[in-house]
């Protein structure tokens, strides 16, 4: 019992905080509102530090990726809404050029419905011939506006004059005036020509069999200097006029060369003349979908789908739509996501692992087709060993060159992969750093607050007292 008594005593001789004798303290009313504030803080502090305490953060590295495989498997799901299975094709190239696979035997075609009720139907040469037309009026620069609308009057100009059926199916009526500098009817024509072509060139309205209005084009075309281009139009007379329509076909003006009557001739013509309207639309009654998984080398390739011949079939490739949906475009394991989505990885990062699925790309006229670039980079957790692959997407639609617009069109998605990987590192606040937090917001908050019980409660006093004195 004494040594009880006796570890008693030095505990209270050890005691560092002393407490005052409740008879000699006073509670106060700004002390009761002080304590009241310090413990609603107390408890939102305790309840933020809590959840710092229990949430998981990320730190990410950047190094040199490690990986040595020498292959990376593509899993791809792509819909394309407007070419036949039987016609479609796979192809994947690497840097080098090299095809590495030409067969379908890993993927599967599924037929389907590409919109569920209206079926497709074949271009007729007339709509070609408009749609190639309408097109190609998109893709004209201003100088090539400019050369497109420049007489051929002369070789020696600043003007190419290189396609004559494209200069008169540029406008939807073009009046051409072929004439040879010799000749003198040639020449006396010339001061009604030019009198016309001031009055109504781009200017006169004139109405169609469709009730649309519409303007002429003048052109000249000099015989001497374009022989040939005249031989091969079949002008066999000078001055001969003719008014070219936007499907290459013409009517010859035979009236009497004045004004009047080529206002009188160009009324009733195009009066009488029906514009073929024709719009970009299906071709087939349905599409495709091909799904299955790539396996290539570890270099910057690409890998596309396009149109082909089919048995005793064969289509226009130039013409195919290659507008397309991509249900679902990874790199690595099929089911990576669902890894990173265990391992709580960020959204922001989970996002770039599948960030083209669900996403249509299409194209509105011929010669052109969605191409995709992916830069691919590897990234992985600290500790475990699979890894998953984020993506960076870019895409535009291409426009084939007019010269080289006999290929087909293709959607390509074409991938690099970085030699750098990403290295993610889950971080958790440690027990001990949370308790040091803890002491240092309850001692903080009790040490705030009772300097400031304190000063206000001075400042009570001393005006009190002052008060006091004065009366």
């Amino acid at each position: 019992m004494s040594g009880a008594n006796q570890l008693s005593k030095a505990l209270t001789n050890l005691d560092q905080f002393r407490v005052v004798s409740r008879d000699l303290t006073r509670g106060t009313l700004t002390g009761g509102a002080f304590t009241a504030v310090a413990y609603a803080l107390l408890v939102l502090l305790l309840i933020a530090e809590l959840g710092a305490f229990m949430r998981t953060t990320y730190q990410t590295n950047i190094v040199m990726d490690q990986n040595q495989e020498s292959l990376m498997q593509i899993n791809f799901d792509i819909l394309m809404y407007d070419l036949p299975c039987k016609y479609l094709k796979l192809g994947v190239w690497d840097k080098f050029g090299e095809e590495r696979i030409n067969s379908s035997d890993t993927f599967h075609y599924i037929p389907v419905d590409h919109t569920g009720t209206s079926r497709g139907m074949a271009y007729t040469k007339e709509e070609i011939s408009v749609l190639e037309q309408v097109d190609a009026q998109h893709d004209v620069t201003e100088e090539e506006k400019k050369e497109l609308d420049s007489d051929w009057s002369s070789t020696s100009d600043h003007f190419r004059h290189q396609d004559f059926k494209q200069a008169v199916t540029f406008h939807d009526f073009t009046i051409v005036n072929f004439f040879a500098e010799w000749c003198v009817h040639c020449r006396k024509f010339s001061v009604t020509w030019n009198e016309a072509a001031g009055k109504l060139n781009e200017q006169m309205k004139f109405s169609n069999a469709d009730g649309q209005e519409t303007t002429v084009k003048f052109l000249k075309m000099n015989c001497v200097d374009f022989g040939q281009t005249c031989q091969e139009v079949g002008i066999a007379a000078f001055p001969t006029v003719r008014l070219y329509k936007r499907d290459g076909s013409f009517e010859a003006f035979k009236g009497k060369r004045s004004v009047e009557n080529l206002i009188s001739f160009l009324t009733s013509t195009i009066r009488n003349s029906h514009l073929i309207v024709a719009h970009h639309h299906s071709m087939f009654s349905e599409g495709c979908q091909v799904q299955g998984t790539l396996r290539v080398p570890r270099v910057p390739g690409h890998f596309h789908l396009q149109a082909e011949a089919f048995g005793d079939f064969n289509v226009n490739p130039a013409l195919t739509n290659v507008s397309h949906r991509i249900n679902h475009l990874s790199f690595g394991e099929r089911d990576a996501k669902k890894f990173a989505e265990r391992q709580k990885i960020p959204q922001e990062m989970l996002a770039h692992i599948t960030p083209l699925d669900g996403k249509t790309f299409s194209v509105e006229r011929f010669h052109e087709a969605p191409q995709h670039y992916l830069k691919v980079v590897s990234t992985h957790v600290q500790g475990k060993d699979t890894v998953f692959y984020q993506m960076t997407h870019t895409d535009r639609v291409r426009r084939l060159r007019r010269e080289t617009m006999t290929g087909a069109p293709q959607a390509r998605f074409t991938y690099d992969f970085s030699p750098m990987s990403v290295v993610v590192k889950a971080k958790n606040k440690r027990w001990y750093e949370f308790l040091t937090s803890l002491f240092a917001i309850l001692g903080g908050t009790y040490t705030i607050v009772e300097l400031c019980s304190g000063a206000v409660d001075t400042v009570h006093t001393a005006v009190k007292d002052a008060i006091g004195k004065a009366n």
